[in-house]
């Protein structure tokens, strides 16, 4: 029996653009964003049995069409290494420490976790990890760039699109956390498959990022992710006071969770139990996180 591990950090984005290619490694987004601490542990056991695929989530077994992003991971996975998973019961574990479709990233994580997890069983390259891992999330319109900003890792911008996208990190001044409040889930194709929303996604995105380009600081991001929630009003009104309300008291301004629901923000020591204190009436999930490095 074959039986691994990997624990994959999570991302939240604060503003982006997609791009969509008849290659899917050429597909993806641009953009800005943030890695988290906090991620997705993945655990795969491997042995001889009748072939099938189980998946636990969180402690509890669930049924296959709840995780479409695990399934179409193992699908590929089997398509190009058929002979490792031949006569095989496979059983996967995601342990979340982030919310699910809440913009965490965490499908993107859970599809890194996979394909890094089985690479002492078959032949895979860190960068085959990679590839994997973005086409899963394109076919399964969960996400476009998470992959490439999570094995970059810090504070990214994300200057072109795809596999092999220029990402460059932003340098950080002083010691910060991410702070984030989850009202809830929002599923990410919904945007994605909606031609009017992408048109305004894409008109604001493009002219945030050459902003930011030219700026590239934290609180840049924060201005220019502030901006793209208002401007492409993707967000609920709940999370657009919210901003408002954290932004009042926080050095930094907060910004809806691209493509979720719910809001985010860096903090300092200073700031940190202020902003708690503002939110604590808030119901929702709050999740306070180191900024992860670099996957690899």
């Amino acid at each position: 029996m074959y039986n691994s591990e990997f624990y994959v950090p999570s991302h939240i984005t604060g503003f982006f653009v997609p791009f969509f290619n008849k290659n899917i490694l050429k597909t993806g987004s641009t953009g800005a964003g943030v890695s988290l601490s906090k991620g997705v542990r993945t655990k795969i056991k491997i042995k001889e049995g009748i072939e099938s695929t189980n998946v636990i989530l969180n402690g509890k077994r669930v049924s296959n069409n709840k995780v479409p992003v695990t399934l179409n991971c193992i699908k590929i996975l089997n398509s190009r290494y058929p002979r490792y998973f031949k006569n095989k019961e496979i059983i996967i574990e995601h342990e979340c420490h982030v919310p699910i479709e809440a913009g965490f990233g965490a499908s993107a994580a859970a599809a890194l976790g996979i394909c890094f997890a089985v690479k002492d069983l078959i032949p895979i390259t860190p960068e085959e990890c990679i590839k994997i891992a973005h086409e899963t999330e394109v076919i399964s319109l969960s996400g476009l760039g998470d992959v490439v900003a999570i094995v970059k890792g810090g504070v990214e911008i994300r200057r072109t699109p795809g596999i092999s996208g220029l990402l460059k990190n932003i340098e950080l001044k002083e010691k910060l956390e991410v702070l984030a409040l989850s009202l809830g889930s929002k599923k990410t194709e919904n945007i994605l498959n909606n031609p009017e929303k992408l048109k305004i996604i894409e008109e604001y995105g493009s002219k945030l990022l050459n902003n930011l380009i030219e700026e590239q600081t934290v609180e840049k991001l924060m201005e220019c992710s502030r901006e793209f929630t208002y401007k492409t009003e993707i967000m609920s009104k709940q999370v657009l006071d919210i901003t408002d309300i954290i932004s009042e008291v926080n050095t930094y301004n907060a910004s809806g969770i691209m493509i979720g629901d719910g809001v985010f923000t860096f903090v300092n020591d200073k700031d940190k139990v202020k902003v708690l204190n503002t939110l604590k009436d808030i119901k929702g999930e709050v999740i306070i996180s180191s900024i992860a490095n670099s996957l690899l």
